[in-house]
């Protein structure tokens, strides 16, 4: 599971490199066909959105206290904070990856903010 976990916090590291964000040809086999995505704005977005607009826009954030759950032997459900690198703000982010046996493609992505007063 370590080796697992690893490889899918470099999937979503790799899904925060702006260089990647934007350009379809990159993040697009990142990601299934069936993606979507309940972003912290709220709106959600597909995978046709995301090739459509061309980029998953620009971030400069910060993966902390990521973990990985088991959902069956091909899916998985990354949970982590993110912090802003510019403005600090907070935000819980899930995640769940799908394998076809050979490669891993995110399926859903959530992001939802976290009050500057909470905890």
């Amino acid at each position: 599971m370590e080796e697992l976990t690893a490889h899918i916090l470099k999937l979503e590291q790799s899904l925060l490199d702006n260089s990647i964000r934007n350009d379809p040809d990159r993040f697009g086999p990142l990601l299934d066909d069936s993606f979507f995505e309940y972003g912290k704005s709220g709106r959600r977005f597909t995978k046709a959105d995301c090739l459509a607009d061309g980029t998953l826009g620009g971030v400069n954030i910060r993966i902390r206290q990521f973990s990985l759950h088991r959902i069956d032997e091909r899916a998985v459900l990354a949970v982590y904070q993110t912090e802003d690198a510019e403005t600090g703000k907070m935000a819980n982010r899930s995640s769940i990856w799908k394998s076809d046996g050979i490669t891993w493609k995110m399926m859903f992505h959530q992001g939802t903010p976290v009050p500057a007063n909470y905890g």
